[in-house]
């Protein structure tokens, strides 16, 4: 079978496409012939060695992905399932290969009107948007909610959740192309930042009110726009660096206004919050609430062009490999 394995991480980072055995699943897991995996922001941070919980290499990534399911104790033979994240791609092979062995708990089933790559693009991205949103974030219903990179996978998630659950979405974005996609999630408002800033383009959307949650995965200097544009006790909530890791805040716009800097991590939340949302998700996307956006799908040999269109940050929506 084939599988794209980093030997080694870091700068110069060794990717290889191998021809391997296929696995045997043990006692509750299953074996699942992947057809869809994403390419995440995740895979970045690990084969670029910066996470310290990672697995040494080699490592297959991948943290979610969609196929069929070969052998199960819990799923029927041909059953269509989405792969859900948890530790794969990080600690234990991931879904960036034509066969794999997962925890049975870790699948669930493929709406039945999603394809492989669709399913493949709903699990993390949708997770990640949703426990930010709720978990941390407190979500409530007419809450104004502003997510910066609302073009991207996670960003795209936020939008489509933030309305489906009763709030505000307000979409920031960096060009009027990336403008049009988010218009599509109707957003109750958008800022482009080719035009105005984040703190003029709040005050204009909200009448001055200022935006109770801000779901930032992008980093960098617009963290401390968003911070000084939260209402009274408002709520920013980290999920990225996409832009870069380091900004300045002016402490005042944590102290004036009791609002609150939260960074989330999926590996913090406990399993029976994340099943819960998980089975959430589903729902929404069967009842057409939700469903992702696909940038562009790529097969496993042209991986390096694969990771440079995620690199450019001119996707808008998933990238996929086509397994």
């Amino acid at each position: 079978m084939k599988a794209l394995v980093v030997r080694k991480y870091g700068e110069n980072t060794d990717i290889v496409l191998e021809t391997r055995d296929q696995p045997t699943p043990s006692q509750g897991e299953a074996l699942v012939r992947v057809y869809a995996a994403a390419l995440n922001p995740l895979d970045l941070t690990v084969k670029s060695g910066h996470l310290p919980f990672a697995k040494n290499p080699p490592l297959i990534l991948g943290n979610e992905g969609a196929g069929v399911v070969e052998y199960s104790s819990k799923f029927p033979k041909g059953s269509k399932v989405i792969i859900q994240g948890g530790i794969l791609g990080v600690n234990k092979d991931g879904t960036h290969q034509e066969f794999m062995v997962v925890p049975e708990n870790q699948l669930v089933p493929l709406p039945e009107n999603f394809s492989f790559e669709e399913g493949a693009a709903l699990s993390v991205s949708y997770l990640t948007a949703y426990l930010a949103l709720t978990y941390s974030g407190e979500i409530k219903k007419d809450e104004w909610v502003a997510v910066t990179g609302a073009t991207g996978s996670v960003g795209y998630a936020a939008l489509q959740l933030a309305k489906a659950l009763g709030a505000k979405p307000i979409a920031i974005v960096s060009s009027d192309e990336k403008e049009k996609q988010a218009l599509t999630a109707q957003p109750e408002g958008i800022i482009n930042l080719s035009q105005e800033g984040i703190v003029k383009g709040v005050a204009r959307i909200t009448n001055d009110h200022g935006i109770n949650i801000a779901l930032d995965p992008v980093g960098s200097n617009g963290t401390s726009q968003l911070l000084h544009s939260l209402a009274q006790a408002g709520r920013l909530v980290s999920i990225g660096y996409a832009a870069g890791m380091e900004t300045t805040i002016n402490l005042m716009d944590l102290l004036s206004k009791a609002t609150k800097l939260i960074g989330f991590s999926i590996y913090s939340v406990p399993e029976e919050v994340i099943q819960s949302a998980l089975q959430h998700i589903i729902q929404l996307a069967e009842e057409g609430k939700i469903r992702p956006v696909i940038d562009s799908t790529f097969p496993l040999e042209q991986w390096s062009q694969a990771f440079s269109r995620l690199t450019s940050r001119k996707a808008i929506g998933k990238i996929i490999f086509t397994i």
